[in-house]
């Protein structure tokens, strides 16, 4: 079943039942389409084409997240390109990375954590994405969300490391000079060991943020006794 809409020639143009021009092209896999609509400005979704792709169907589902599903690497890509809201999640806390975990989409999954998705994002039934591969024995997914796991525990660890010295300064200053010192290059040596380790394994960040966990905790517990 299809529902047609008339395009600039006044010919019809047919779109799947229940879709927009947006979830169209991606049930059609067609990314050429949907590059049409955005850049094409003869095109009649031209002027609607940008609030559609952040559009909820009936189901609850972005774009972003029926591309995911569907593996549609290079749609999401374009979807990402154009605007589309990787931090959004469904009511039930599904996010992009959920759907392309549960359907085994690692290279979609990469895509999505390299344009800043939350791996640690949970759904109603507590699942990150991880979970959620794990569940449906996606293990490549999950190896490669436990990957992304490590490394953005490693990187909020040095954040954290790093606004605990900050706050430290604006206070009443119960850091000495070598304890900050120490975690300040701490952190700097995690920081500049993850710009210039191109591929490091689960296991190597693990390790990096159990190193620098073993570092700044007798500190952390002289100030809490304190």
């Amino acid at each position: 079943m299809t529902m047609e809409t008339e395009n600039q020639e006044g010919e019809k143009e047919a779109l799947i039942a229940n879709t927009n021009i947006v979830t169209h092209c991606i049930y059609k896999n067609d990314l050429a389409r949907l590059i049409k609509s955005f850049e094409d400005e003869t095109d009649p979704y031209k002027e609607t084409i940008a609030e559609l792709i952040n559009e909820r169907d009936d189901n609850g589902k972005l774009p972003l997240d029926l591309a995911a599903c569907l593996g549609r690497l290079e749609i999401c890509r374009e979807l990402l390109k154009r605007g589309a809201n990787i931090a959004s999640i469904s009511e039930n806390g599904y996010s992009p990375l959920h759907y392309a975990a549960a359907w085994g989409h690692s290279e979609v999954l990469k895509l999505l954590v390299t344009a800043g998705a939350n791996v640690q994002q949970k759904n109603v039934h507590g699942e990150c994405p991880r979970n959620t591969a794990a569940r449906y024995n996606k293990k490549e997914c999950v190896n490669f969300l436990d990957w992304a796991g490590a490394r953005t525990s490693l990187l909020q660890f040095i954040k954290h490391c790093q606004d605990f010295v900050t706050d430290a300064d604006k206070g009443p200053g119960r850091l000495t000079k070598d304890e900050k010192q120490l975690i300040v290059l701490s952190c700097k040596e995690k920081t500049e060991w993850l710009e210039v380790t191109s591929s490091p394994t689960t296991e190597e960040l693990l390790s990096h943020k159990k190193a620098l966990e073993n570092i700044v905790a007798p500190i952390f517990l002289k100030l809490s006794q304190s």
